[in-house]
């Protein structure tokens, strides 16, 4: 690869960036069709014109989704040849972080993260959902923000607002059990059907499909359906927070003692000294000390 180039304003369509940083704050979808020429970079790399090309190319293991689930939650690892015979046979397969394998990805993944004004903490990888004909995935919401580029077929998506939990931090999907910390912090009952008031949304080479995090997802393939995921994982503030007083405390020696409780309560005492020091000192504290440790990394 090379003379290549995908950017943010490759994955937005008609949107100038500021439009498109609202919809991303309002964690608001939307779709853009016809996307081929600004898309040629990414839809003209050989080992990506079809499932097969790309099985061919790849050098681990590959998902298979279990038909039952048809979701992540439940799946396999395989040989690229053995995920081949699984699709042909009418499972989905998921080959994950694509960007593994091309540098070039990478490249464009760190550009994007940067136009948005994701931090250098965040999760990005790349990947491809193949989607035999008649199956998808069981409706559910990530924990992340998503760029569906579709590079083969006809695919349906549906999706819906989630008026359960706002930034979730982890996924879910409807029918399963409910992630221990999510049920901890969500102040509502989660839906055991897909909300009714979704919006459908039909996807064909060159459509771009934004699915902001948090909102409820299903697909369905209407023909054999090849799709190219940019997925970015920002960490929140809890993140960002908990990574710097890390590195902060760990300069201490005393807050890196091994953690023993005794029952007769010295711990208790010498924890909320450490505590009382640190209370004092977080008054010190602000955005730019912390996001000074971790947005000036070496990539």
């Amino acid at each position: 690869m090379s003379n290549t180039e995908i950017n943010l304003q490759s994955l937005i369509g008609d949107n100038t960036k500021e439009e498109f940083l609202k919809l991303l704050e309002s964690q608001t979808p939307f779709v853009s069709h016809g996307n081929t020429e600004s898309l040629k970079d990414l839809m003209g790399l050989p080992f990506l014109k079809s499932v097969e090309n790309l099985a061919a190319y790849w050098q681990d293991t590959v998902d298979v989704f279990n038909p039952q689930v048809a979701d992540e939650i439940s799946k396999t690892s395989v040989s690229p040849e053995d995920a081949i015979n699984e699709y042909y046979c009418g499972n989905c397969i998921l080959f994950n972080d694509v960007n593994r394998m091309i540098p070039e990805f990478d490249m464009w993944n760190q550009k994007i993260r940067k136009e948005i004004g994701f931090s250098e903490l965040t999760y990005v990888r790349n990947l491809v959902y193949a989607s035999p004909a008649g199956k998808g995935n069981a409706p559910h919401f990530d924990q992340n923000f998503n760029f569906v580029v579709q590079l083969e077929g006809t695919k349906k998506w549906w999706l819906a607002e989630n008026k359960t939990i706002n930034n979730p931090m982890t996924r879910h999907v409807i029918g399963h059990p409910v992630d221990h910390e999510l049920a901890g912090y969500a102040d509502k009952e989660f839906p055991e059907a897909f909300p009714a008031d979704c919006i459908e949304y039909i996807l064909e080479p060159g459509s771009i499909l934004f699915v902001p995090r948090g909102v409820w997802h299903m697909t369905e393939a209407v023909t054999d359906a090849v799709s190219f995921n940019f997925t970015f994982t920002p960490p929140t503030w809890i993140d960002i927070a908990t990574a710097v007083i890390r590195e902060k405390l760990s300069h201490s020696e005393k807050w890196r003692e091994s953690a023993i409780i005794d029952d007769n309560g010295v711990s208790n005492s010498e924890f909320n000294e450490l505590l009382k020091d640190l209370s004092a000192d977080v008054k010190n504290w602000n955005a730019v000390n912390f996001l000074d440790v971790t947005e000036n990394q070496e990539l």
